[in-house]
């Protein structure tokens, strides 16, 4: 559904909330580089990355989820197809309780609300999934999209494509690439435990700069 990324000499494929990493063709060493032991960003310039969290969490999290819910279900119910959709196994199906983990977790929702909103997206007239008794424990449930709920999650995922294409007109396809590569690099387990292990070599430098955007961290810029 989404295209691989490669950073450095690794591809990195998608696979729900983690991302799976496989070597690229060889190629020449960069210099002077020590991705094991890597020297993190100042204080100050992460205090600028923090500056971006509720306009990215309120405004653009909050209209991507009512984007994604389609009118027709609720921020849970969205967050519990998700998680279906991006964490069952190669069979389809995943295990009711890591559905209720992180649901709880997101949500400080109760167990007896997590089996009503599963009862609400498996009965007419939304029917977007299955859950059965799972068959190597009779003590514990897995859980299904149903081919309507395929359909439906296509549709979330159309629908955030266009509402994010809208927000990101004006960025290039070169800028975009290079910040989908940061966000993979930084927030991306298999990634980032690749890159502590020396395996990701540092990103080459952005395809820009915006003038005193940075001012406020970089004391050279400030003085400019």
């Amino acid at each position: 559904m989404f295209d691989s990324v490669a950073i450095g000499d690794m591809v990195v494929r998608p696979c729900g909330d983690d991302m799976k990493t496989q070597a690229k063709p060889s190629a020449s060493a960069l210099p002077n580089e020590d991705p094991a032991s890597p020297v993190g960003p100042s204080r100050a310039l992460v205090g600028d990355l923090l500056n971006f969290f509720y306009p990215i969490h309120y405004r653009i999290g909050m209209e991507l989820e009512t984007v994604m819910c389609q009118g027709r279900i609720s921020r849970k119910h969205a967050a519990i197809l998700w998680l279906i959709h991006s964490r069952a196994a190669a069979d389809g199906w995943v295990r009711r309780k890591e559905i209720e983990t992180r649901l709880i977790t997101w949500f400080e929702s109760s167990n007896s609300n997590i089996s009503k909103l599963l009862r609400e997206l498996s009965k007419p007239p939304l029917s977007l999934v299955k859950q059965v008794e799972n068959p190597d424990s009779g003590r514990e449930k897995v859980v299904r999209l149903t081919k309507a709920g395929e359909a439906f999650v296509d549709g979330m995922v159309e629908a955030s494509i266009d509402y994010l294409s809208g927000q990101l007109s004006h960025v290039t396809e070169d800028e975009m690439r290079w910040g989908v590569d940061f966000f993979a690099l930084s927030f991306r387990t298999s990634v980032r435990e690749a890159r502590l292990k020396g395996k990701v070599p540092h990103l080459p430098p952005p395809p820009g700069d915006i003038e005193g955007t940075n001012a406020r961290s970089d004391p050279a810029k400030a003085k400019a």
